[in-house]
């Protein structure tokens, strides 16, 4: 029997088959096959595969957590920042979509009001929140595509120096010694302790912008 169709029941439909198989998986004909109905019935809800790919994204958004109001600024944004993590590594052939479609339903918005109460209760004015939320979402989506695409994955662990020839260690050493040093320890580090750094980093790089401006935070 067909399930109820509504935008709902397809996007979670859609979004199990990108997480099974991944985005290019994806089409309206297998979508109605999914779930015992037709494409011309999918189409009423959604006019393209875009719109669909939408709707899919605002469900993995509003999979985030959101911060109770009592914490700290700080607290908060680090409460948030990890669940957009933990979201994107349990949904990783999804969560490129979180870079192409940004939030725009109350569900998915849900994090962010929560995340402006917690900066603008703290001090932060509406540019400094939208500053903030922009840096943010800049480090958040940069973080995911780095670890999820393997940047500096086991692939990119050796140092391979651009040469008109073939060059032995001996030589890359001499021509790049920083990049002999540090591409190790580069290669090596761990995923959840850099994001926690680089978070680390925004964080104070907001208090004291903060208290430069005189509205220490």
């Amino acid at each position: 029997m067909a399930e109820k169709l509504s935008q709902r029941t397809i996007a979670e439909a859609a979004l199990a088959v990108i997480d099974a198989e991944g985005e290019d998986a994806l089409s309206m004909r297998k979508l109605a096959q999914t779930l015992g109905s037709s494409a011309m019935s999918i189409y009423t809800y959604f006019p393209d595969k875009q719109a669909l790919l939408d709707g899919v994204t605002q469900l993995l958004l509003a999979e985030v957590a959101t911060p109770t109001d009592e914490l700290h600024w700080r607290d908060a944004m680090r409460f948030i920042m990890r669940s957009v993590r933990d979201v994107a590594l349990r949904h990783p052939r999804a969560a490129t979509l979180i870079r192409r479609f940004p939030p725009h339903t109350p569900d998915a918005l849900a994090f962010v009001e929560a995340g402006f109460r917690c900066f603008r209760r703290a001090g932060f004015d509406a540019l400094s929140t939208a500053r903030c939320y922009r840096a943010l979402a800049a480090y958040s989506l940069g973080t995911i595509d780095v670890e999820l695409g393997g940047y500096f994955g086991a692939e990119a662990r050796r140092i391979t120096p651009p040469a008109r020839e073939s060059i032995d260690e001996l030589s890359a050493a001499r021509l790049l010694p920083l990049v002999t040093e540090i591409g190790p320890t580069l290669n090596g580090q761990d995923d959840t302790a850099e994001f926690e750094y680089g978070l680390e980093l925004l964080l104070d790089g907001f208090a004291d912008a903060m208290s430069r401006a005189g509205r220490p935070v």
